[in-house]
């Protein structure tokens, strides 16, 4: 085979590979593939985020600390006004403080079984000036992305209200030492889930108005 042949062979081959790369078929097949993992991707996050419910009845089983971490990551990915960002956690696995909370937060019926405790404050130092009070917003927001990644991770937890209770406040700033800047907006019992629990459907289209407010 001369040179020629030779070269002409190779030509062919290499439009032949670009024909069937970029015909439509192959294009049309990625871009299918993409709106499958768009569509999964989508469901996945829904699911969560229907599914979530709140959980007061735990198993002994302990949470590791990269599941701890992975959850206050998704905590700290919340919106912030001003990014201020001015949340902090105390995350509590003695069980002998645990109980001492129990105590003090009547009403925070979780802590009898959790195996930890997540303790959501913010952080007053950090706060913009002009709206100090972002810091309860800010904070409720990092609370929902925390159980919100309980919920897909197979975890659990049930948000327990701390603020704006001056007695409740008061006792959990005591018992942790917490100093006057740092305000506890809650406590998250967490652990794993004991037992089926079922989400609440609390979808009500009457309680939606479109451009304005109307009957």
């Amino acid at each position: 085979m001369n040179f020629s042949k030779i070269l002409n062979l190779v030509l062919a081959v290499t439009m032949l590979v670009l024909i069937i790369k970029f015909s439509p078929s192959t294009s049309t097949s990625k871009d299918a593939a993409t709106q499958e993992d768009t569509i999964s991707t989508r469901e996945a996050v829904l699911s969560t985020i229907q599914n979530r419910k709140s959980v007061r009845h735990f198993t002994d089983k302990k949470i590791s600390k990269e599941d701890m971490t992975a959850v206050l990551k998704a905590g700290m990915t919340a919106p912030t006004g001003f990014d201020a960002r001015p949340w902090k956690f105390i995350v509590i696995r003695d069980t002998a403080m645990i109980k001492k909370m129990r105590k003090g937060l009547v009403y925070a019926r979780g802590l009898d079984q959790a195996t930890a405790a997540i303790v959501v404050c913010g952080d007053m130092t950090k706060v913009h000036k002009s709206d100090p009070e972002f810091w309860i917003t800010d904070t409720s927001a990092a609370t929902e992305n925390i159980l919100l990644a309980l919920e897909s991770m197979g975890l659990g937890g049930v948000w327990s209200t701390v603020y704006p209770s001056k007695k409740r406040m008061a006792f959990v700033s005591d018992l942790l030492g917490l100093p006057e800047s740092i305000l506890p907006l809650n406590v998250i019992p967490v652990g794993y889930p004991a037992g089926i629990q079922k989400a609440k459907d609390k979808f009500d289209p009457t309680n939606i108005h479109y451009e304005k407010w109307s009957q």
